[in-house]
């Protein structure tokens, strides 16, 4: 086992939370950074350690706006209604606190039919792709680097009520 494999099944990174990384973490991303910026990332694992589900709805400042959380509860979406998404100067994590929701995940480098790049938001939709489907409860949270478009908010079977932590993390240079 390499040293980066290690570092991640140790789970010295989790804070002591015990949700899993879902499979389709990029674990050489993640260790990349997490080793530039591990406080933010600690301040990120620390907030996952309360009842997330006894949490109101907002936003939760962790690391002035280096890393920060966010709260939320929607109506899951049919796959037409949810958009293909990237972020550049932010990390994703996402987590469902309760219910479950499909998110798609594919690699920026195939991503096709890109808008317009929101720098404020630190948001740019794409258009229709085949990216692979993943099934997000909460046993699980998901990660997206700048090279993942994802897609987040689809219903697995029908639309169900879902509320979730989503976790901004700058991106390290």
């Amino acid at each position: 086992m390499n040293k980066i494999n290690e570092w991640f099944t140790e789970k010295g990174w989790a804070e002591g939370v015990l949700v899993a990384a879902h499979d389709s973490v990029n674990v050489e991303e993640f260790y990349k950074q997490y080793q530039a910026n591990p406080e933010l990332w600690k301040a990120v694992f620390k907030f996952m350690k309360q009842d997330l589900s006894a949490m109101e709805v907002g936003k939760y400042p962790l690391v002035g706006t280096q890393a920060f959380a966010m709260i939320s509860e929607y109506d899951t979406k049919e796959p037409e209604n949810a958009k293909w998404e990237a972020h550049k100067n932010y990390i994703d994590l996402q987590y469902v606190i309760s219910g479950e929701e499909k998110m798609g995940i594919l690699p920026l480098s195939e991503a096709k039919n890109a808008m317009e790049y929101n720098e404020q938001k630190d948001l740019i939709f794409y258009g229709e792709n085949d990216g692979e489907l993943h099934l997000a409860t909460p046993e699980a949270f998901f990660l997206f680097f700048p090279d993942d478009v994802h897609r987040p908010c689809i219903k697995a079977d029908e639309s169900a009520p879902v509320k979730k932590l989503v976790a901004k993390i700058a991106v390290a240079d």
